[in-house]
Protein backbone atom coordinates (compact mmCIF):
# COMPACT_ATOMS: atom_id res chain seq x y z
CA UNK A 1 0.00 0.00 0.00
CA UNK A 2 1.63 3.29 -0.70
CA UNK A 3 2.30 6.14 2.01
CA UNK A 4 -0.33 8.63 2.28
CA UNK A 5 1.51 12.06 2.13
CA UNK A 6 -0.22 14.97 3.17
CA UNK A 7 1.89 17.55 0.58
CA UNK A 8 0.96 20.47 2.67
CA UNK A 9 2.37 19.29 6.03
CA UNK A 10 5.27 18.31 3.32
CA UNK A 11 5.60 21.61 1.62
CA UNK A 12 5.43 23.35 5.43
CA UNK A 13 8.21 21.06 6.84
CA UNK A 14 10.49 21.71 3.56
CA UNK A 15 9.94 25.34 4.21
CA UNK A 16 11.17 25.03 8.23
CA UNK A 17 13.97 23.63 7.13
CA UNK A 18 14.55 26.53 4.22
CA UNK A 19 14.53 28.92 7.53
CA UNK A 20 16.71 26.60 9.73
CA UNK A 21 19.40 26.67 6.40
CA UNK A 22 19.04 30.09 6.10
CA UNK A 23 19.50 31.25 9.39
CA UNK A 24 22.88 29.11 9.43
CA UNK A 25 23.82 29.99 6.10
CA UNK A 26 22.41 33.39 4.98
CA UNK A 27 20.39 33.85 2.04
CA UNK A 28 23.01 34.21 -0.20
CA UNK A 29 24.57 31.18 0.76
CA UNK A 30 22.03 28.38 0.71
CA UNK A 31 21.96 25.77 -1.49
CA UNK A 32 18.88 23.39 -1.88
CA UNK A 33 21.20 20.64 -0.95
CA UNK A 34 21.21 21.98 2.59
CA UNK A 35 17.18 22.65 2.63
CA UNK A 36 16.70 19.29 1.54
CA UNK A 37 19.40 17.65 4.08
CA UNK A 38 17.58 19.34 6.82
CA UNK A 39 14.07 18.49 5.64
CA UNK A 40 14.94 15.08 5.44
CA UNK A 41 14.38 14.85 1.93
CA UNK A 42 15.99 14.43 -1.62
CA UNK A 43 16.31 17.65 -3.89
CA UNK A 44 14.08 15.86 -5.93
CA UNK A 45 11.22 15.98 -3.25
CA UNK A 46 12.06 19.66 -3.31
CA UNK A 47 11.25 19.53 -6.99
CA UNK A 48 8.14 17.91 -6.28
CA UNK A 49 6.98 20.56 -4.15
CA UNK A 50 8.44 24.22 -5.13
CA UNK A 51 9.41 24.79 -8.96
CA UNK A 52 12.78 26.35 -8.06
CA UNK A 53 14.94 27.79 -5.65
CA UNK A 54 12.81 30.97 -5.33
CA UNK A 55 9.59 29.53 -4.82
CA UNK A 56 11.19 28.01 -1.66
CA UNK A 57 12.58 30.73 -0.23
CA UNK A 58 9.76 32.46 -0.58
CA UNK A 59 7.69 29.59 1.28
CA UNK A 60 10.83 30.73 3.70
CA UNK A 61 10.04 33.70 3.91
CA UNK A 62 5.92 32.95 4.57
CA UNK A 63 6.61 30.39 7.57
CA UNK A 64 8.81 33.90 9.26
CA UNK A 65 6.21 36.18 8.70
CA UNK A 66 3.53 33.37 10.07
CA UNK A 67 5.96 32.64 13.38
CA UNK A 68 6.65 35.78 13.71
CA UNK A 69 4.11 38.05 13.93
CA UNK A 70 1.00 35.74 14.26
CA UNK A 71 0.58 36.52 18.17
CA UNK A 72 0.12 40.30 17.58
CA UNK A 73 -2.66 40.49 15.23
CA UNK A 74 -5.11 37.77 17.37
CA UNK A 75 -8.76 39.13 16.75
CA UNK A 76 -10.97 40.55 19.48
CA UNK A 77 -7.51 41.19 21.93
CA UNK A 78 -6.78 44.27 22.60
CA UNK A 79 -2.50 44.91 22.40
CA UNK A 80 -0.82 44.50 24.98
CA UNK A 81 3.05 44.79 25.72
CA UNK A 82 3.39 40.97 26.91
CA UNK A 83 1.34 39.96 23.87
CA UNK A 84 3.57 41.44 21.44
CA UNK A 85 6.61 41.09 23.04
CA UNK A 86 6.43 37.71 21.82
CA UNK A 87 7.26 38.89 18.33
CA UNK A 88 11.00 40.11 19.26
CA UNK A 89 14.14 38.35 18.98
CA UNK A 90 13.88 37.45 22.80
CA UNK A 91 15.55 33.15 22.76
CA UNK A 92 17.41 31.39 20.28
CA UNK A 93 14.57 30.29 18.34
CA UNK A 94 13.17 34.00 17.78
CA UNK A 95 16.61 35.12 17.09
CA UNK A 96 16.79 32.55 14.34
CA UNK A 97 13.76 33.38 12.60
CA UNK A 98 14.48 37.44 12.68
CA UNK A 99 17.84 36.46 11.41
CA UNK A 100 16.04 35.29 8.18
CA UNK A 101 13.52 37.82 8.30
CA UNK A 102 16.23 40.23 8.00
CA UNK A 103 18.52 38.41 5.55
CA UNK A 104 14.71 38.69 3.19
CA UNK A 105 14.79 42.94 4.06
CA UNK A 106 17.66 43.35 1.37
CA UNK A 107 16.46 41.33 -1.16
CA UNK A 108 12.76 42.46 -1.23
CA UNK A 109 13.78 45.62 -2.96
CA UNK A 110 15.39 43.31 -5.88
CA UNK A 111 12.26 40.66 -6.16
CA UNK A 112 8.91 41.68 -6.90
CA UNK A 113 8.10 38.49 -5.59
CA UNK A 114 9.76 38.62 -1.89
CA UNK A 115 8.43 42.07 -2.04
CA UNK A 116 4.37 41.59 -2.07
CA UNK A 117 5.04 38.91 0.75
CA UNK A 118 6.49 41.70 2.39
CA UNK A 119 3.53 43.58 1.73
CA UNK A 120 0.91 41.28 1.88
CA UNK A 121 2.32 40.23 5.80
CA UNK A 122 2.28 44.30 7.00
CA UNK A 123 -0.76 44.48 5.24
CA UNK A 124 -2.36 41.64 7.25
CA UNK A 125 -0.95 42.14 10.89
CA UNK A 126 -1.51 46.00 10.24
CA UNK A 127 -4.96 45.25 9.69
CA UNK A 128 -5.55 43.09 12.06
CA UNK A 129 -4.04 45.26 15.09
CA UNK A 130 -5.94 48.08 13.56
CA UNK A 131 -9.70 46.40 13.87
CA UNK A 132 -8.73 45.73 17.85
CA UNK A 133 -8.26 49.35 18.22
CA UNK A 134 -11.43 50.18 16.52
CA UNK A 135 -13.53 52.76 18.33
CA UNK A 136 -10.72 53.00 21.10
CA UNK A 137 -8.35 54.84 18.92
CA UNK A 138 -8.36 57.68 17.15
CA UNK A 139 -6.68 56.75 14.35
CA UNK A 140 -6.39 52.53 14.21
CA UNK A 141 -4.36 52.19 11.36
CA UNK A 142 -1.42 54.56 12.12
CA UNK A 143 -1.47 53.26 15.73
CA UNK A 144 -0.72 49.62 14.68
CA UNK A 145 1.81 50.84 12.38
CA UNK A 146 3.54 52.56 15.06
CA UNK A 147 3.30 49.58 16.84
CA UNK A 148 4.90 47.40 14.38
CA UNK A 149 7.58 49.61 13.71
CA UNK A 150 8.13 49.42 17.10
CA UNK A 151 8.58 46.09 16.92
CA UNK A 152 10.67 46.41 13.57
CA UNK A 153 13.10 48.51 15.41
CA UNK A 154 13.97 46.91 18.59
CA UNK A 155 13.87 42.97 16.39
CA UNK A 156 16.32 44.65 14.34
CA UNK A 157 18.67 45.57 16.80
CA UNK A 158 18.41 43.08 19.55
CA UNK A 159 19.30 40.28 16.07
CA UNK A 160 22.23 42.57 15.39
CA UNK A 161 23.44 43.35 18.83
CA UNK A 162 21.94 40.33 20.54
CA UNK A 163 24.52 41.12 23.80
CA UNK A 164 23.55 44.52 24.03
CA UNK A 165 19.67 43.65 23.82
CA UNK A 166 18.84 40.82 26.48
CA UNK A 167 14.98 40.37 26.70
CA UNK A 168 14.32 42.62 29.79
CA UNK A 169 15.83 45.45 27.32
CA UNK A 170 13.82 44.70 24.24
CA UNK A 171 10.54 44.04 26.70
CA UNK A 172 11.03 47.36 28.65
CA UNK A 173 12.05 49.65 25.51
CA UNK A 174 8.64 48.31 23.89
CA UNK A 175 6.77 48.92 26.91
CA UNK A 176 8.10 52.70 26.60
CA UNK A 177 7.08 53.26 23.02
CA UNK A 178 4.28 51.57 23.12
CA UNK A 179 2.60 52.05 26.27
CA UNK A 180 1.06 55.57 25.15
CA UNK A 181 -0.75 53.70 22.21
CA UNK A 182 -2.16 50.71 24.17
CA UNK A 183 -3.31 53.05 27.20
CA UNK A 184 -5.20 55.14 24.88
CA UNK A 185 -7.52 51.98 25.27
CA UNK A 186 -10.76 53.76 26.86
CA UNK A 187 -13.54 51.74 25.34
CA UNK A 188 -16.10 54.33 24.02
CA UNK A 189 -19.60 53.99 25.57
CA UNK A 190 -21.89 52.35 23.91
CA UNK A 191 -24.72 54.22 21.81
CA UNK A 192 -28.45 53.46 22.59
Amino acid sequence: MPKIVDHEERRRAIASAAVDAIAANGLSGVKLTDIARMAGVTTGSIAHYFSDKDAVLAAALEEVCTRLFIQIGEPDNPPNVEEIATALPVNDEKRKEWKVWLAYWGRAPHSEALAQIHRQFYAEIETAVAEDMEGIHPDPHMAAAAIIAAVDGIGTRATLEPELWPEARQVALLDQLISPIIASFSPQPAHP
